[in-house]
């Protein structure tokens, strides 16, 4: 995808979850902004790191009892649909992958390995679905 069809698919995202007026903290909305920018130039590791950071800023930003919790537990204790958890749950393993470098091993060439680009490019576009899912989860009129 180039920088205009990743845009569209944002804002299309948004049309789509956005059912009223949201308001969340300044951490998220400048968390946000990075999410935004990473996506549109196609940072997708990038994206997906930082709209876990996101999500989880959300989550512990809005009620005081998850500010202790880990993102699993939060997860797991949240209101959202058992595909959403899911689908929450595994963009943080990916995640995780990643930032603890599980993923380890020198033998692969990522860069030109069009498996890790098209993974990545297709956990890009969830994590910015499931952001915005979660950003939007508690609108108001």
């Amino acid at each position: 995808m180039n920088s205009n069809e990743r845009e569209c698919f944002w804002m299309a995202q948004e049309e789509s979850l956005l059912l009223g007026g949201a308001a969340f903290s300044e951490w998220c909305t400048f968390i946000s902004k990075s999410v935004y920018d990473a996506f549109v130039n196609g940072a997708d590791l990038a994206t997906v790191i930082t709209s876990i950071a996101c999500i989880e800023t959300y989550f512990k930003t809005e009620t005081t009892e998850d500010k202790n919790k880990s993102l699993a537990q939060i997860i797991d204790e949240s209101d959202f649909s058992e595909k959403d958890k899911n689908d929450l749950h595994l963009l943080r393993k990916y995640r995780n992958s990643w930032v603890h470098a599980d993923r380890i091993d020198d033998k692969e060439i990522l860069l030109d390995d069009t498996k890790f680009i098209l993974e990545a490019e297709k956990m890009a576009m969830l994590s910015v679905k499931m952001l915005l899912k979660v950003l939007f989860s508690n609108p108001f009129v």
